[in-house]
């Protein structure tokens, strides 16, 4: 059976290669208050964009927009998001079917993290920690499913579970 709705077998490799430098750069985002100048956006009070009005009305002060760290959370989602979801070698109806549990036990997981955040975080620690919830079902996802997948067979096949 052909699942058509897989990315190509090259774009889990491109995931992973480009991961590390989105996972730095979030990093550096939140941590280090890092920026590209090109992704700053300034309105003066004032100045008008559109008929309505635009910004300027709805902020006391002149607006000032960071688009770095948007930026950096959506590369490192379409990372995540390509290594999870693209063809292996060999796919076939296994893989279909640890796939299929994997996702399950993945969104089982992530509902449970985010009852637990939302009763211990609250304010604007609870807006960070549900922007960090984004990527958890992805890469509880590849976890369980790489370890059903490869690690788990190998050690069933050596005995020592």
């Amino acid at each position: 059976m052909k699942n058509k709705l897989l990315l190509p077998r090259s774009c889990r490799l491109a995931g992973y290669i480009i991961l590390p430098f989105a996972i730095t750069l979030l990093i550096a985002v939140y941590h280090f208050e890092f920026s590209f100048s090109f992704l700053h956006y300034n309105e003066i009070k004032g100045k008008q964009n559109s008929s309505w009005g635009g910004p300027g009305f709805l902020f006391s002060k002149d607006f000032y927009a960071d688009y770095t760290g948007t930026v950096a959370m959506l590369i490192t989602f379409a990372c995540l998001f390509m290594a999870a979801f693209s063809r292996l070698k060999h796919e076939d109806e296994y893989v279909a079917y640890i796939r299929l549990r994997a996702l399950q036990l993945s969104v089982y997981v992530n509902y449970i993290i985010l009852v637990v955040t939302s009763l211990l975080f609250f304010g604007f620690t609870f807006l960070m920690v549900m922007e960090i919830n984004l990527f958890t079902i992805l890469i509880l996802f590849i976890l369980i499913f790489n370890y059903n997948l490869y690690i788990k067979p190998r050690l069933s096949n050596n005995g020592t579970i």
